[in-house]
């Protein structure tokens, strides 16, 4: 277990940037063609079904139609995002 933490602990940065450049490139996509990241929010749209256990809160919540309208505000909104925690990533 001690190898495994000194692994993360190692390559934690990378992984971080890595994941940070993946929600940017999402939202340069939300921001560039509202359209294009439309038509991929409908071909990741899945659903999982839980246990029994969380079944009440097992109901489906539409963000859809909130959050396509507005794609171009949560492109910069997540470009802002990724900016500020890549600084903090690269700085701390």
């Amino acid at each position: 277990m001690p190898g495994l933490f000194v692994a993360v602990q190692i390559a934690w940065e990378p992984i971080a940037l890595g994941l940070l450049a993946f929600a940017g490139a999402l939202g340069l996509l939300a921001v560039v063609s509202p359209r294009l990241f439309q038509k991929l929010a409908g071909q990741t749209d899945r659903w999982v079904d839980s246990s029994r256990a969380l079944e009440c809160l097992d109901r489906r919540v539409d963000i859809d139609a909130y959050i396509l309208p507005r794609s171009r505000l949560l492109g910069v909104a997540v470009l802002a995002s990724v900016a500020v925690l890549s600084y903090l990533v690269v700085t701390l």
